[in-house]
């Protein structure tokens, strides 16, 4: 707080100051480190980059102080959305407030560590800015802030960066790359196929040290959270039902887990075990596994795309891992390999 609160006295104008998220419990399990990679490119990479260039970025919920009356004059906190960080920025925004990132400072935050608390988070995280795009548009339009800046919060904000991201990442990833091996006369440029996707890939995982050990199965986690997070997008957009459901993340890692254990808080442990061990099977998840299995294992015998198919594979797999919900029993069983 000391090193945040100077900010915003020393500006008028700011309405909130945004430190760096480092995490508490990064090295816990794989699917904390592929987590870790996501946040740090979104974080210091994309908030980063949109505060130096003068750009909207949205409080991130937490490790940050907010201006009272920056509060007060952008309406308040409000439930309308599954994300009501990114709703009260954008209403502090459109009344010309400032916010400052700050990349030096930063603040401990725990990340989920079991696949069904990450899977809720992740649709909440989706479905949410597209709730608020519904709603917000008519009042960017009509705010007083520069042609501009409506310009980059519908077309590059909203439009790009929280909808047209998620329908490539399903399209390319999880149907056109699988359908080349069982039609090869279907043609993708080289550079489309290999150079581009690597290129995402390493401008992604080099914000993290060491994020280029952990590049592979960062591409395969992410792509197998494209039916979550497409689900997600669409239910937001279209006002599903299921887009207005609100679930706290669960966050029960080794760091929470310590300080349960050094309280004598055996019932709370107890509840979460129990609840862990009640695992719902996904079936889109189990559709697309099956889906990439079938063309990894035709483009095998059928076309000899050995090199192509041991990725369709790989990726049918992690589907299918994530189908059946046996993410944390894998997780439990190699972590002691990744904490080494």
């Amino acid at each position: 707080m000391y090193k945040t609160v100077p900010w915003i006295h020393s500006n008028p104008q700011c309405g909130f100051v945004q430190a760096r998220w480092t995490y508490a419990n990064e090295t816990e399990n794989l699917l904390t480190r592929v987590q870790t990679i996501s946040l740090n490119y979104h974080i210091r990479c994309e908030q980063f980059a949109r505060f130096s260039a003068n750009l909207f970025f949205n409080f991130n919920g937490t490790a940050g102080v907010w201006r009272r009356t920056c509060i007060i004059d952008a309406g308040g906190w409000n439930h309308r959305t599954t994300v009501e960080d990114l709703d009260l920025s954008l209403r502090a925004h459109l009344r010309g407030w400032k916010f400052i990132f700050l990349d030096d400072v930063t603040c401990l935050n725990e990340i989920p560590a079991q696949y069904d608390a990450y899977r809720k988070q992740q649709h909440r995280w989706s479905a949410g800015p597209m709730q608020l795009w519904r709603q917000c548009t008519a009042a960017v339009w009509a705010s007083d802030i520069p042609l501009s800046s409506k310009l980059y919060l519908n077309f590059f904000f909203f439009f790009t960066r929280q909808m047209s991201t998620h329908l490539v990442s399903f399209f390319f990833y999880c149907v056109l790359i699988p359908l080349c091996a069982i039609a090869p006369e279907i043609y993708l440029p080289f550079w489309a196929l290999v150079y581009a996707p690597l290129l995402v890939t390493l401008s992604t995982v080099a914000w993290t040290p060491n994020g280029l050990v952990y590049a592979i199965p960062y591409v395969l986690f992410e792509n197998a959270m494209c039916i979550v997070k497409l689900s997600a997008m669409l239910a937001g957009l279209l006002e599903l039902e299921q887009a207005g459901e609100w679930v706290v993340t669960t966050k029960i890692g080794k760091w929470v887990a310590a300080k349960v254990e050094k309280a004598s808080n055996i019932k709370l442990v107890k509840k979460i075990t129990e609840k862990r061990r009640a695992r719902p099977i996904h079936w889109k998840e189990l559709a697309m596994g099956s889906f990439f299995a079938a063309c990894g294992l035709w483009g095998v015998f059928a076309h000899a795309m050995i090199g192509y198919s041991v990725f369709l594979l790989l990726q049918a797999c992690v589907f299918l891992t994530f189908g059946l919900n046996y993410v944390d029993g894998i997780l439990a069983s190699t972590s002691h390999v990744h904490n080494a």
